[in-house]
């Protein structure tokens, strides 16, 4: 399981970084994750303005960064685990739409307590939630991150987490980012 620590980490230092090493870390994330990074970009336009994907796209780099320092390493995520994590994470948003707050918020809980990563999901939830009080404040309501679509972000990131959880152990000779190591050919004995 990862740590706060390392998720505290992690976010300050890539809170940090100038715009050329963002798309470095885009241009990083799209060739070792192009499942993951066709999700998120494919989230651009409506719904979504601008600052919204910009602070979504922070998140989901924070997240991938993370899972890279996960003890069971960082798993090749195939298309059809973040469709599969997609559909999941839409049918449970569904379950809840007509539901009461309440009941949102204990299911969240619950989801909290069982979760195989507690601290990235609930990392996901509170800067949701910290963007919110930071742009209360704001003058320029087309540039803040509408209540009204916060949800959708949360199920969104909450889906590429799901993804990276779920997708398959390490193949034999993969890496970490996916890509396969040059395995040597097997010499079997030859049977006389």
């Amino acid at each position: 399981m990862i740590s706060t620590e390392i998720i505290i980490q992690t976010w300050e230092r890539i809170a940090q970084i100038s715009p050329q090493e963002a798309q470095h870390y885009m241009d990083q994330m799209s060739r070792e994750q192009p499942a993951i990074t066709a999700y998120l970009l494919a989230l651009g336009g409506a719904p979504f303005n601008l600052n919204e994907m910009s602070y979504i796209l922070f998140i989901a780099m924070v997240v991938w960064q993370v899972m890279k320092q996960s003890p069971q390493g960082l798993r090749f995520v195939p298309i059809e685990r973040v469709r599969q994590a997609d559909k999941a994470n839409f049918a449970f948003a569904e379950q809840f739409l007509s539901a009461g707050e309440g009941e949102f918020e204990a299911a969240i809980v619950k989801m909290l307590t069982d979760y195989p990563e507690p601290e990235v999901l609930q990392f996901i939830i509170e800067t949701l939630m910290e963007v919110e009080e930071e742009e209360e404040d704001e003058e320029d309501e087309e540039e803040s991150f509408r209540d009204e679509y916060r949800g959708l972000a949360f199920i969104c990131l909450k889906t590429v987490l799901d993804a990276f959880i779920a997708s398959p152990d390490l193949a034999a000779g993969e890496t970490r980012g996916g890509a396969r190591r040059h395995q040597p050919p097997s010499r079997g004995r030859r049977k006389s």
